[in-house]
């Protein structure tokens, strides 16, 4: 089973086509509905992914989803049989008060005008377009999109790059030739883990499962063919 995590202001529906074209049984977590009854860390919520996960699972996660799937992946080390990580951060080193103010913005846009606040989001340069196949948190997610942006702000993470070599399982961290801060971020950690491949998707940017859909899941598919066997 792939447990797959989708971005910031994303949906579970992203991952539809992939689970399709992969032809392997997939898990698209709405990750929304972990702010149903509190509003966890992203230390929490990582705890709260790998509780329902099974042991010898794979972890997939981009962006946001990449971040929660590395606090999952520390939660329990040795419970996953794989990982593969997309356009995430391992945390920053400073500006983390200048991060939290600029979330806290996202945040009462988000509540305060849905579709004004979407329109925004998809205008930053790192995102540059929406793909094909990329859905979107519907307004019935206004609420817990808005939490996110408090409690899972990349300003409240603390940086993961001294506890990366805790994580054991293979893992395939893949950036797009486009995004050259994240890929940069993606050489910077790949000696901190101790079983790590990094793969640049030319043709991509940021989102890059949708930016370059097919050539993304041959590479998760050819990192999971080679995997040893459980």
């Amino acid at each position: 089973m792939i447990h797959c995590l989708h971005g910031a202001v994303g949906s579970y529906r992203d991952w539809e086509t992939f689970g399709k074209d992969l032809g392997e049984s997939v898990n698209p977590v709405d990750l929304w509905r972990l702010f149903d009854e509190e509003n966890p860390s992203l230390t929490e919520a990582g705890q709260s992914i790998c509780n329902t996960a099974d042991s010898g699972d794979v972890l997939l996660g981009y962006s946001m989803g990449g971040r929660l799937a590395l606090h999952a992946l520390l939660a329990d080390p040795e419970k996953w049989r794989a990982a593969i990580i997309i356009s995430a951060h391992p945390g920053l080193i400073e500006g983390q008060k200048e991060r939290l103010v600029r979330d806290r913005d996202w945040a009462e846009l988000s509540q305060r005008d849905w579709e004004a606040f979407r329109s925004q989001w998809n205008q930053q340069s790192i995102l540059a377009s929406l793909p094909n196949g990329l859905h979107q948190a519907e307004s019935r997610d206004q609420k817990p999109v808005s939490q996110s942006f408090l409690y899972w702000s990349l300003g409240t993470q603390k940086n993961l790059r001294s506890k990366l070599s805790q994580i054991t399982c293979p893992v395939l961290w893949i950036t797009g030739a486009k995004d050259t801060k994240f890929t940069a971020l993606a050489e910077e950690v790949s000696g901190l883990l101790s079983d790590n491949e990094h793969l640049v998707i030319r043709g991509a940017g940021h989102r890059v499962p949708w930016d370059q859909s097919k050539g993304f899941s041959a590479a998760v598919e050819d990192f999971l063919k080679r995997l040893p066997e459980s």
